[in-house]
């Protein structure tokens, strides 16, 4: 399953002012003010008195809409009003979900985020205690030919944790997770690793069979173009120790995460 789209709602430029007159009146019988529905529908407050005051009648498809748009405001989901200009003989209006460039489901893309998913699933109800650090845990995998961030995908605010397991996520994203993704570019110009985690820093890794480097204090590797399969960072001041598991895609990374649980009992 691909979680990768946001909603946007189109309307014909010609209902614009009725949507914005309905959304108003909605807002204002659930007694949000004036001055907020102005911050909000991006009108001034004279504009926004006249909506809420007006008779006029509003058809109910626009009302129907308006209602649902409404409900999402209310339940404070952030709510942006844009211009769209197509190039297409389709009329476009209703629900429909968007993607950055960057997000489009290409085959490369679809496999991405296939290999996260099951290295998810692999993790998921696993009993973690050991490995988690004070901050998010992530998965953050690359492109074959990676340039930039927006060619990496990873978990969208990190892997969701309860009680040491990895319970769940929010999505997968490309272009998010900006310190992975900075990281895993800079480290694939000198290895070959596509994928990488990071997890709790770890004693004694060579014991369990892995080749281990170091990064310094700004994340750099040390020993360049020495293939590891961990990169351990010391720490520094407001920085926690931490180690970050390489592999050839977020599968790969996932069995040796589990390899290091498997010999930290």
């Amino acid at each position: 399953m691909i979680y990768m789209t946001d909603e946007a709602i189109f309307v014909r430029g010609n209902d614009t002012a009725l949507i914005k007159r309905a959304i108003a009146r909605i807002l204002y019988s659930k007694n949000i003010e004036q001055s907020k529905i102005s911050e909000i529908l991006n009108l001034s407050q004279p504009m926004v008195s006249n909506y809420c005051s007006s008779n006029e009648k509003i058809p109910n498809n626009i009302l129907k809409l308006a209602k649902k748009i409404s409900n999402k405001i209310i339940e404070r989901h952030p709510a942006m009003f844009h211009t769209c200009i197509s190039f297409s003989d389709k009329t476009f209006e209703g629900s429909y979900f968007i993607a950055g460039k960057n997000e489009i489901i290409s085959d490369e893309n679809s496999k991405i985020v296939d290999n996260l998913t099951q290295a998810f699933l692999l993790l998921k109800g696993k009993n973690i205690s050991g490995l988690i650090p004070k901050v998010k845990i992530n998965i953050a995998m690359a492109k074959e030919t990676s340039i930039g961030s927006d060619d990496v995908a990873a978990f969208l605010n990190g892997l969701i944790i309860a009680d040491d397991k990895i319970t769940g996520y929010n999505g997968i994203r490309f272009g998010r997770s900006k310190h992975l993704s900075s990281l895993l570019l800079d480290l694939s110009d000198r290895i070959n690793v596509d994928a990488i985690m990071n997890i709790a820093y770890v004693e004694k890794l060579e014991n369990i069979g892995f080749n281990i480097g170091y990064l310094t204090k700004d994340f750099k590797m040390k020993d360049a173009d020495k293939q590891v399969d961990v990169l351990l960072h010391k720490g520094d001041f407001g920085i926690e120790p931490c180690a970050y598991i390489l592999g050839k895609d977020a599968v790969d990374v996932v069995n040796k995460v589990l390899k290091i649980k498997g010999k930290i009992k």
